[in-house]
């Protein structure tokens, strides 16, 4: 790894440590965290482009991508790509309401200058609930066909046909809210997480987890965890504290439903595999949905929100 880095800064020394697990180098002012790519060299340049703006806007947080001295973002190095952030200077923070942090940094990241398209999901939700639709019906037909079965495969055949038929009234849902006319300025594209799971209660935030899309796209996965672990108190502080500081509109409140009945916990999982320890967790998972949807029942209570009042249209209503 120290080759790669010197791809970067020539005659580049510093001590080989660990970052989060990830490859990483310490030097006496700076730290430099190796991180294997997931998409296109396109993404990881607007990458930069955000979180160069970021941090001159005042998030300083944020670790900053660096281009090799051939200009290049990434870096391939043993047939794999790699991007190679520059972590800013040590400082002691203070953590304000989870919520309400969140919420200021969505504000910050909807005054980008520039709208991103390759790093963009903003709209999208639909097209990639359909494509790993199609993805899921395909991981069936080819264990359908297998034999012999583990317990674990089994188990996703009997429940297969849940999950597709949740994922179809989400992506129903979805398309229904898509016409809603009650929106505001907050529901603009903004700078989020691909999966956000509280990485702004850490010191520092890595940039290969931010995407652009709507802001819904974190209170969701932040709450789909909540109601995993059956933090519900956390829940609705959390989501209380942010819309103290960001208010959501009507269209916003239903895609942040839409996607709580999407169960991209379930699909995720099963992504990862379905024997031996990935299949126990799909297993789990698969158990536990039905407290998760009376958790997801209580939403709107834990916003502090009437639906009826709103005309928000709910899941019992809806099957």
């Amino acid at each position: 790894m120290l080759q790669l880095m010197q791809q970067y800064i020539p005659g580049f020394t510093g001590k080989p440590v660990s970052y989060r697990n990830y490859h990483a180098y310490q030097t006496m002012d700076r730290l430099y965290v190796i991180i294997p790519a997931r998409t296109d060299q396109d993404s990881y340049y607007e990458l930069a482009a955000i979180t160069a703006y970021m941090q001159e806007a005042g998030f300083s947080r944020l670790a900053q991508p660096m281009l090799s001295t051939k200009g290049q973002i990434l870096t391939v190095y043993e047939n794999t790509a790699y991007l190679v952030v520059e972590m800013p200077p040590p400082y002691t923070r203070k953590l304000h309401a989870h919520g309400a942090e969140l919420a200021s940094f969505h504000q910050l990241g909807a005054g980008c200058p520039f709208a991103p398209d390759t790093l963009s999901s903003y709209g999208r939700w639909s097209d990639l609930w359909t494509a790993r639709l199609s993805q899921a019906e395909k991981l069936y037909s080819d264990i359908y066909q297998k034999r012999p079965l583990v317990h674990e495969e089994r188990v996703f055949l009997d429940t297969f046909y849940y999950v597709i038929g949740r994922a179809e009234l989400a992506i129903q849902y979805l398309n229904e809210t898509n016409t809603e006319f009650r929106f505001t300025d907050y529901d603009q594209p903004t700078t989020v997480f691909v999966k956000y799971q509280s990485e702004l209660a850490d010191t520092y935030v890595l940039p290969h987890a931010i995407i652009y899309d709507h802001p819904a796209r974190d209170l969701a996965e932040y709450t789909r965890n909540s109601f995993l672990k059956e933090e519900m108190n956390e829940a609705a502080d959390f989501l209380q504290s942010y819309l103290q500081v960001r208010p959501l509109s009507v269209f916003g409140m239903r895609l942040l439903y839409a996607r709580l009945i999407m169960p991209l916990h379930l699909f995720d999982q099963m992504e990862r595999g379905l024997d031996g320890t990935a299949g126990k967790e799909y297993e789990k998972l698969i158990m536990q949905q039905s407290v998760y949807e009376q958790r997801l029942a209580g939403l709107f209570q834990h916003m502090q929100v009437d639906p009826q009042a709103l005309e928000i249209p709910l899941l019992d209503n809806f099957l």
